[in-house]
């Protein structure tokens, strides 16, 4: 993960937990009633707040939050007490179990990643899954010419390249969708591969 990326999310954790707590990622809740196992062992890749990783269990779901942000870590164990959450970080989560989740969720965290970086991180994420099981993924790209937004790394990812990376490490893609967020004139990726 990018360390400026990762100073940002930690020196700006409050504020950004405030934004994040008003935020419902809609058709990410769709993608994962439609595609994730039930009640299965899940992993949140890049928790931030903890947001997901609640409505998750309150459905049931056996879930832990990962992020390698201590103090958005620290507003999630606030906001939700009574769930789990891990200090790691892409591409190497190394609190993760190999063959371990059922699903997969991990939404709004590539495009933080350096190229370099992303080709490990998905080797990675399908090291983690269990036969069967699903990763639903959601990035979007920069709204900046530099590829960074208040000191934050939005790395431009080739869409093509990332599905043949996942369908070449034996996932097959089961969805793969853009859609544009109006009120920030941003572009979102949504996919979802099974393995």
């Amino acid at each position: 993960m990018d360390q400026s990326t990762i100073g940002v999310y930690n020196s700006e954790a409050k504020q950004i937990a405030e934004l994040h707590a008003k935020l419902r990622p809609s058709r990410i809740y769709e993608l994962i009633n439609q595609y994730f196992h039930p009640r299965g062992n899940t992993v949140d890749v890049g928790c931030g707040i903890g947001r997901d990783v609640d409505w998750l269990a309150r459905r049931g779901y056996q879930v832990v939050g990962v992020d390698g942000a201590k103090e958005m870590l620290k507003q999630a164990r606030n906001f939700y007490p009574e769930r789990d959450f891990i200090v790691d970080l892409l591409p190497s989560l190394e609190q993760l179990k190999i063959g371990e989740y059922q699903n997969i969720l991990c939404s709004a965290v590539l495009m933080h990643l350096t190229s370099d970086d992303l080709m490990v991180a998905c080797k990675r994420l399908v090291t983690l899954m269990a036969k069967n099981a699903i990763l639903v993924l959601s990035f979007r790209g920069s709204a900046e010419i530099d590829n960074r937004e208040k000191g934050k790394l939005y790395e431009p990812i080739d869409t093509d390249l990332l599905v043949q990376r996942f369908v070449a490490s034996g996932l097959t893609l089961v969805l793969l969708e853009s859609e544009f967020e109006r009120e920030r004139h941003l572009t979102w990726h949504n996919l979802v591969f099974k393995k």
